[in-house]
C-alpha cells in the first residue's frame, strides 16, 4: 500500500496568486475605464506600483530576499505579457509609448518585458526593505 505524497505548501505562492489575480483585475478594469472615461491608462500604474510593493512586503515578512524577488519578477513577467495583451485587446486609452512599442513586434515586446522586470526588481526591493524594517522594529536586538 502506497501512501500519497502531499505537496509542501508554500504560503508565498498563495500571495503571488492573489497578486496575479489583482494585476489581472487592474488590467481589465483599468483598460475599460480608461477607454470609457477617456483617461490615460498610465494612471492605473499607480495601483500596480502599490500591488508590487505590497506583495513584496507580504512575502518579505516571511521569506528571504531571493524568494521575494523571484516572486515579484514572476508577477512582472505576467504583467508585461498578459497585462499588456489585455490592455491592448480591450483597447485601453494609451498616450505613452506602449502601443508604439507593440507595433515593433517581438523587439518591442522584449523591451517592455525587460523594462517591466527591472521595474519589478526595484519595487520588490522597496517592499522587502519595508518588511525588513518592520521585522527589525518588532525584534530589537539590544
Amino acid at each position: 500500500m502506497e501512501s500519497q505524497l502531499t505537496p509542501i505548501e508554500k504560503p508565498y505562492k498563495k500571495i503571488l496568486e492573489q497578486g496575479i489575480f489583482t494585476i489581472t483585475l487592474v488590467a481589465i478594469v483599468g483598460s475599460l475605464l480608461s477607454r470609457w472615461l477617456k483617461i490615460d491608462y498610465g494612471w492605473f500604474s499607480i495601483v500596480s506600483i502599490i500591488i508590487y510593493i505590497g506583495l513584496a512586503y507580504l512575502i518579505g515578512l516571511k521569506q528571504n530576499l531571493k524568494t521575494t524577488l523571484w516572486s515579484i519578477i514572476k508577477l512582472g513577467l505576467y504583467d508585461s505579457v498578459v497585462g499588456l495583451f489585455l490592455s491592448l485587446w480591450l483597447e485601453a486609452n494609451f498616450s505613452g509609448f506602449e502601443k508604439e512599442l507593440y507595433q515593433y513586434g517581438i523587439i518591442g515586446w522584449m523591451f517592455i518585458i525587460i523594462l517591466q522586470i527591472a521595474f519589478s526588481i526595484i519595487l520588490g526591493l522597496i517592499g522587502y526593505g519595508i518588511a525588513m524594517k518592520k521585522n527589525s522594529n518588532k525584534n530589537p536586538t539590544s
